[in-house]
């Protein structure tokens, strides 16, 4: 959107010197400067917390499924 904006802002800044020019008036462009660079910011974080432990609910090789047991 920026980039939009500034395209539609240099058109005008051109058609208006362009229709001023016939009245002798010169427009000059001035540089625009660069704005600072922002400094680095650090974001603190906790450190991850390790998954609970999958515990079977059987010790027999036929179950099909395996239940998580909360503590």
């Amino acid at each position: 959107m920026a980039t939009l904006t500034e395209m539609v802002a240099a058109l005008v800044v051109h058609s208006s010197a362009a229709a001023l020019s016939h009245f002798g008036v010169v427009l000059d462009v001035a540089a625009a400067e660069p704005p600072p660079a922002a400094e680095q910011r650090v974001v603190a974080r906790s450190p991850r917390r390790m998954a609970d432990p999958v515990v079977k609910a059987s010790n027999c090789p036929e179950a099909a499924r395996v239940r998580v047991i909360k503590a």
